[in-house]
């Protein structure tokens, strides 16, 4: 078997060069689809205010205090942004785009509102923006609303009260409209925002490396295909006989092909640290043997399955691809339903993924790892089998 392997290894050195080329040029891809996504979050993480035109307040001091107070003390100021305007001027700049709707109020609302009597306000908006500014406009008229009705409710209530009973009820009515506008003020503290650990304890910079890193390695996996899909198996039928059994065949081809796709991942991270200036510890360099030896053994097992170029290709794009996908490497896993969260947890894409998080975290856990090393082992096995039944197949 020395000769064999001897053979395997000139063959692997001939195919290295453009695989090393190859795996840089998808290096680069990874590094660029990282990047786009990387803007996409910030750019998705940035706030946009609604433009929401206001028409009715002129003249009304009640009103452009009220406004004022809106963009100087209350929360929605950080969302929603109001801006004075004549209704022509309003509807011109909806057109345009300046503004998402605008909102009318009718002359003698404060008025009515201090007669205990609330006039329906008007709002426009354009059909384009139905989607979100519907939305908001829901959501506001809902909870200024309620507002109104209830804060109304208690402070003629309160007045009532009082003036049947023969108090002065004008110093109460002051004062509990106070207090109602300091709750309405002061809403935004009877929540408590938390940010939640997800995405394996990484932040989405670290996240999205792990997943990039493992779909990096499988297509790498793929450029060794003229290398390891056979298509005729005299040679192992003839090994056979001269009692060189298909598990040490296996064995070499497996021993070679891991070490090829060593060489290549070696040299691809050692120029990216070099470039980052990042040194890696040893237990990182073990966790990550861990993954190369089952995520190699995963791609050899397709490698024996496949039959010929195209389909061995193919075979194993598209089971990467699916893998890649639940595993949420492609995307976060949590946003999938939990049955799919839970089942990545079980997958050899999913392990490996985690196990990388694990290394950049530099922590480790054990059960990861000999779950990795255990299906590293049964896809070896399933290729040992694989191999003895073609080459029966053979001799048959």
């Amino acid at each position: 078997m020395k000769k064999y392997l001897f053979v395997q290894l000139k063959r692997l050195l001939r195919i290295l060069p453009p695989v090393v080329l190859v795996a840089a040029l998808l290096f680069g891809c990874v590094i660029v689809a990282y990047g786009a996504m990387k803007d996409l979050e910030e750019d998705s993480g940035k706030t946009t205010k609604f433009q929401v035109g206001v028409v009715g307040t002129a003249g009304d001091t009640y009103l452009q205090l009220g406004l004022k107070a809106l963009e100087s003390l209350d929360s929605s100021r950080f969302a929603v942004e109001l801006t004075e305007m004549e209704e022509s001027e309003a509807e011109t700049a909806m057109r345009r785009g300046d503004i998402s709707a605008f909102i009318v109020i009718p002359e003698g609302f404060l008025d009515a509102a201090f007669r205990g009597e609330i006039i329906p306000l008007k709002f426009v908006c354009s059909s384009t923006s139905l989607s979100l500014v519907t939305m908001l406009k829901d959501e506001l008229t809902r909870v200024v609303g309620t507002l109104l009705l209830e804060a109304q409710k208690g402070s003629y209530g309160a007045w009532g009260a009082m003036e049947e009973n023969g108090f002065d009820g004008n110093q109460v009515l002051n004062d509990i409209s106070i207090e109602y506008a300091e709750f309405v003020f002061d809403r935004s503290n009877i929540y408590r925002v938390s940010r939640l650990t997800v995405f394996d304890g990484l932040g989405m910079d670290g996240y999205l490396i792990s997943g990039f890193c493992i779909i990096l390695f499988l297509l790498i996996c793929l450029t060794f295909a003229p290398m390891m899909i056979h298509r005729d198996h005299a040679l192992s039928r003839m090994l056979c006989t001269h009692r060189r059994p298909v598990s040490l065949q296996v064995f070499c081809d497996f021993a070679v092909y891991l070490l090829g796709l060593i060489c290549v991942i070696g040299i691809v991270l050692l120029c990216a640290a070099v470039l980052a200036g990042y040194r890696a510890s040893l237990q990182a360099v073990l966790q990550g043997l861990t993954i190369v030896f089952c995520l190699g053994a995963m791609s050899f097992l397709m490698y024996e399955i496949a039959s010929d170029m195209i389909s061995g290709v193919l075979l194993q794009f598209f089971l990467i691809l699916a893998l890649c996908f639940v595993s949420g490497c492609l995307y976060p896993i949590t946003f999938f339903p939990d049955a799919v969260q839970k089942l990545s947890g079980f997958l050899p894409t999913g392990l490996a993924r985690m196990q990388l998080a694990d290394s950049i975290l530099q922590t480790s856990s054990l059960d990861t790892t000999v779950a990795l090393l255990g299906y590293g082992v049964l896809f070896i096995a399933g290729s040992v089998l694989v191999r003895k039944l073609k080459v029966a197949g053979v001799r048959g």
